[in-house]
């Protein structure tokens, strides 16, 4: 699929009824990020990260959601947290290029590796990831027990 004009701006008021749709098409997440459909609640959970939600558009509809920090507490790395693309247009490569976008400005200010947490359940979300150019970096288990494949992704 050719991609047209993909541009993003940081998330508005205007943009929840769109996230929350997202969220409802998207039940695996939902799952395990428990938001319980309401984005503004689970937004301040990650005030603290200072990332950056953004809303993604192609050809200006509104296409995708995103969160990614440029300094982790962790590892002071840049982490991409959450990927959510529109149910009709997933499977079409968009998430791909939203990571690629996003891994652009980050080589821009020098970072060299965009890294990502994924329930180690979670395959689709893993291959996902593998398909754009994600790698297995370790594994951790969360203070809830879970254990989580970490990813990185070079920025070359």
């Amino acid at each position: 699929m050719e991609i047209g004009n993909l541009s993003s701006d940081l998330m508005t008021d205007a943009d929840w009824p769109f996230f929350i749709e997202t969220i409802k098409d998207s039940p695996e997440w939902e799952e395990t990020e428990k938001s319980s459909f309401d984005p503004k609640k689970y937004m301040a959970m990650y005030e603290n990260l200072n990332g950056e939600w953004r809303l993604w558009r192609l050809d200006g509809e509104r296409i995708g959601i995103t969160f990614h920090v440029k300094s982790s507490p962790a590892n002071q790395k840049p982490w991409i947290g959450t990927i959510l693309v529109k149910k009709e247009m997933r499977r079409t490569g968009l998430g791909i290029a939203i990571i690629g976008q996003i891994g652009k400005e980050l080589k821009k200010r020098g970072e060299k590796s965009l890294f990502a947490g994924v329930p180690e359940y979670r395959y689709m979300w893993i291959e996902f990831l593998s398909d754009a150019g994600f790698e297995q970096f370790k594994m951790e288990v969360s203070p809830e027990g879970q254990d989580y494949l970490i990813m990185v992704c070079p920025l070359i």
